[in-house]
């Protein structure tokens, strides 16, 4: 497409969904977009589009793909595309407007981020956005809360956890600092999310109390964020970072690593459930997305307690060591062709 003379093109600021949920029965869709430090909640549904048959078809169609992506090539990435593209030149308005905080950026600003609410409309056949009146569930929309308070593990204060200059303003933050300096993950816990937060927290009890060996290479949790001193109120975990510079398995393996070394991170994901399940642990997230490849080129397993496992895992194994095992084998026939190891 060519530039007309004199034309400005501005370039949008960074952007991401940091939120999607839908219901095909309800033919609803909701995106959740961070940029520049500012919160854009977007609410989709069949009858916002009713001035339109050919939006509203549309609009049905990739809740088609939603569920069943990819339909005929399309992808989830293609429904942010559509529905989203009448946002993008109000991000660019609002980074114009938006002037950029001299302190260091901490928790607080991301969970807390001003939140711009719109509904998505038609006008002439063309998407639009229609401001709507911020819900008291878009603007509690992280936390999820605990039968009674963790006071097992360190709790920190979102304003006490630091970030990177630009982490946060486009993204959920993943590499935090903690107050001594020390660098975490922080695993983002959102509303409702109650089941996934007891099953990971009794998961990390019994790792603690397993006393596995510091040197096998698995996420361990530092802490926890909680919502001022209610420690029943649980914004995230904090757990081990693992430097992300490098890739999970599942890519360096795809973009063609060479063979010893993907002899080398079967043997070490082997090796890490076997250390495991001795002490009856359950890895849970088994997938080669759930290993981590760090700057050293050595394996981590994260996504303990499962979650992320999907087809790896059959879904009656879910949480077993037998699951594990299943998905075990398929990891390293994925990897290098099929190692094996004796669990005697």
């Amino acid at each position: 497409m060519s530039n007309i003379p004199g034309e400005i093109i501005v370039t949008p600021p960074r952007w991401s969904v940091i939120g999607f949920t839908f219901s095909k029965p309800h033919l609803s869709a909701e995106f959740v977009v961070m940029s520049n430090r500012l919160r854009y909640v977007i609410h989709a549904t069949d009858a916002s589009l009713a001035k339109s048959p050919e939006l509203r078809e549309q609009f049905r169609s990739f809740l088609d793909v939603a569920e069943n992506t990819p339909v005929e090539g399309y992808t989830v990435d293609d429904f942010y595309e559509w529905a989203l593209e009448p946002l993008i030149p109000l991000l660019c308005e609002d980074a114009r407007l938006t002037s950029t905080p001299r302190r260091a950026p901490n928790l607080h600003d991301f969970l807390y981020a001003p939140v711009l609410e719109y509904t998505l409309g038609c006008k002439s056949e063309e998407l639009v956005l229609v401001p709507k009146m911020e819900s008291p569930e878009t603007q509690f929309m992280f936390g999820a809360f605990l039968p009674e308070s963790c006071n097992a593990w360190p709790c920190y204060l979102p304003f006490d956890i630091q970030l990177e200059r630009e982490t946060g303003e486009s993204a959920v933050p993943r590499k935090v600092m903690l107050p001594d300096g020390t660098p975490a993950f922080f695993k983002l816990m959102r509303r409702g999310e109650e089941a996934i937060l007891e099953r990971e927290l009794a998961l990390y009890d019994r790792l603690r109390a397993s006393q596995l060996p510091g040197s096998v290479r698995v996420a361990r949790l530092l802490g926890l964020v909680c919502n001022g001193h209610n420690l029943r109120s649980v914004f995230g975990l904090l757990l081990t970072y693992i430097d992300l510079r490098t890739t999970s398995l599942t890519r360096a393996v795809e973009s063609g690593a060479q063979v010893r070394l993907r002899r080398r991170w079967s043997e070490q994901v082997m090796r890490i459930v076997h250390n495991l399940h001795q002490r009856r642990l359950v890895w849970g997230g088994a997938s080669p997305n759930n290993v981590i490849i760090d700057a050293s080129n050595n394996a981590w397993l994260v996504g303990l307690g499962g979650g992320g496992s999907g087809d790896w895992v059959p879904q009656e194994l879910v949480g077993t060591i037998d699951g594990d095992l299943v998905a075990l084998k398929k990891i390293v026939d994925f990897t290098e062709g099929g190692l094996s190891i004796s669990y005697s």
